[in-house]
């Protein structure tokens, strides 16, 4: 997607590389450790042995957001608070919507058979475009199969070059998820490889990065928007 092969790392991908995941069964590519480690030790030991408790941290946490929000949580708490521990990204937006069904696709119903519609039958006479050794010629048939006139097609004059839409390269998505977070900022000033936001998309974070210097112009998205294959991100001037 990026024109190189491994350009861009996945968070989890490098928590794999780092060894945040345990050991793998076989040994990684220590090019790609070392890129990612940036200096640093892998983890040898039990990775969660390194983590602080945090539990009562986000259950005050989510409590905190739901008071703000006027959202009811369920009477076991704790479920709730692993959901948005487990979905941070729409961990809260289900909690928020659960009761409002219209914040959700409708339930798929039955389709009715409809019964196939009768081909007509088409008529005997017309007007055909009828392609012989690569030349296009428009051939009128009439009642009786004979060919009352031939003429040769005329090519179809090619559509005008779009204009430009502006100037700059447009960042555009590389894959279909949810903005994570916009790290760049209107205005600001850019290298070639500098991360411009982070997406998220079935629980992975790809970092998206400037493919080339320039200066942030038009940041299209916020934090918490769901976007497509080939929407445009910001504009690079």
């Amino acid at each position: 997607l990026t024109g190189e092969r491994y350009k861009t790392i996945a968070k989890e991908t490098a928590g794999i590389l780092k060894g945040e995941y345990g050991h793998t069964p076989v040994p990684v590519n220590a090019a790609l450790q070392a890129r990612v480690l940036e200096g640093g030790a892998p983890v040898t030991c039990r990775p969660a042995d390194l983590l602080k408790p945090e539990l009562a941290e986000l259950e005050a946490d989510v409590r905190r957001q739901a008071q703000e929000k006027g959202i009811t949580l369920a009477g076991n708490a704790i479920d709730d608070v692993l959901t948005v521990a487990l979905f941070p990204q729409i961990g809260l937006k289900f909690l928020e919507n659960r009761h409002n069904p219209a914040a959700f696709e409708p339930v798929p119903q039955a389709e009715t058979a409809q019964p196939v519609a009768k081909a007509e039958k088409p008529a005997a006479s017309g007007i055909y475009t009828v392609e012989v050794e690569g030349k296009a010629f428009v051939v009128k048939v009439s009642d009786g199969g004979d060919i009352s006139q031939l003429t040769a097609a005329v090519p179809a004059s090619a559509p005008a070059a779009a204009a430009p839409a502006g100037a700059g390269t447009p960042v555009t998505a590389p894959l279909a998820g949810n903005i994570w977070k916009v790290i760049a900022t209107e205005g600001q000033t850019v290298a070639e490889g500098d991360v411009l936001l982070i997406l998220e998309a079935m629980k992975m974070e790809t970092e998206i990065r400037a493919a080339q210097a320039g200066t942030v112009r038009g940041i299209a998205v916020k934090s918490g928007d769901a976007v497509s294959v080939g929407d445009t991100l910001m504009t690079l001037a």
